[in-house]
């Protein structure tokens, strides 16, 4: 008897296919377009030659077999395009998550953003970074941002049954925070000179990372010039050499200066100065104390009070104002500070009076016979007290 085929039962029979679907794959050619494989269907299936194979399949050779995921059912030749790599992936994420824990450490790749968080793949497991967990520090408006990058994070929860993990980015960098912090503070110390990256600049200065710890450098430490901000000398996201001014190991504070590492040209211009010099300068600004005098080619003076005149004065108003120019004699340059002493009275001959009588009854007469002292007894002698005194 005559035996008839069912088609339709034989068709049946072979494998059908999905896009994802994980297939066990015999190398069975070698194309110059891929690995010609058997999949047990009706149709071959093709693993291509490309950068993201290339890896999975170097090593591959007739007769091998392996487990493949299909990601195309029919390509342009006919054939089910598949994939050894992502197959190679999920079975490596899954060997991955088995072996988590709680407070363990994994790397993740970010693959789609919600509102309520990040998502990634550890093979069959999904992870799911919540919105408060992404990041300790500022966190991105757009999380589309975040999306197929790559970061490490604490695990926080795992359900093996249901393939779901909750993981932390904010948690590990918590911790390597702490841990950067506790190296970075047991081997620093002032005047070190440390490298750092600017991170931040704001009003007042630059934030600077050194060693995963956050320092600052002010405005006042960035330039000898007056008046410069931290961003019109430093660049965002560049490094530089830094030395420590200031520590507080207890608030974890540090202080740092750029321009102590640079060339001073307040230092370069003294050095055509020397203690004797006359020079000619112009009352800046009048202090309590003295008054600041402006010379040469940007350097700056003191005055005190008390090398204004031979004369007992009260302010060196009284001699000068603001904005007139003198001749003044250099008494003390301090190469350490870059300090500058000036004295009027040191090109002044000294008056008969004070080479006459000593020097408390000289200034004791002076101050008697001044205008702001008529009527006040006591002035003279508790002036001539304090002379004394010194």
């Amino acid at each position: 008897m005559d035996e008839k085929f069912d088609l339709d039962s034989i068709d049946k029979t072979f494998t059908r296919f999905k896009v994802g679907a994980k297939v066990n794959a015999t190398v069975v050619a070698k194309l110059k377009s891929g690995l010609l494989v058997n999949i047990g269907g009706k149709k071959d299936g093709l693993i291509p030659f490309c950068d993201e194979e290339n890896k999975a399949i170097q090593d591959v050779n007739i007769g091998d077999s392996f487990e493949a995921i299909i990601v195309n059912t029919k390509d342009e030749s006919g054939a089910v395009v598949l994939s050894k790599q992502k197959a190679d992936d999920l079975r490596i994420g899954n060997e991955i998550a088995n072996t988590l824990a709680v407070g363990n450490e994994t790397e993740l790749i970010i693959t789609s953003a919600t509102k309520a968080g990040l998502v990634s793949k550890l093979g069959t497991f999904e992870v799911f970074i919540p919105y408060s967990q992404i990041s300790y520090g500022r966190i991105d408006n757009n999380l589309q941002n975040y999306v197929n990058k790559q970061f490490k994070a604490i695990v926080l929860e795992i359900d093996l049954i249901r393939h779901k993990i909750v993981a932390s980015i904010r948690a590990y960098e918590e911790h390597e925070k702490l841990s950067a912090e506790e190296a970075f503070f047991s081997s620093i110390y002032e005047n070190k000179v440390v490298t750092g990256k600017v991170i931040r600049f704001t009003d007042f200065g630059a934030f600077v990372n050194v060693g995963g710890v956050d320092c600052l450098c002010h405005n006042s430490e960035v330039s000898y010039e007056k008046n410069k901000k931290a961003s019109d000398v430093l660049e965002l996201d560049k490094s530089y050499d830094f030395k420590v001014i200031k520590l507080d190991k207890e608030n974890k504070k540090v202080s740092l200066s750029y321009k102590a590492l640079q060339v001073n040209p307040i230092v370069e211009k003294l050095k055509a100065y020397k203690v004797g010099d006359v020079v000619n300068g112009e009352v800046k600004k009048i202090l309590p104390f003295g008054a600041i005098v402006a010379f040469g080619d940007g350097l700056e003076g003191l005055l005190h009070v008390k090398e204004a005149s031979h004369f007992y004065i009260r302010n060196v108003y009284e001699v000068a104002k603001v904005g007139q120019k003198m001749n003044f004699k250099i008494i003390e340059i301090d190469p350490e500070s870059n300090k500058v002493s000036l004295s009027l009275k040191a090109l002044q001959e000294e008056p008969e009076i004070m080479k006459l009588k000593s020097r408390d009854d000289a200034y004791a007469e002076t101050v008697a016979s001044a205008d702001y002292v008529k009527g006040q007894k006591d002035g003279k002698v508790e002036i001539k007290e304090n002379l004394q005194e010194e």
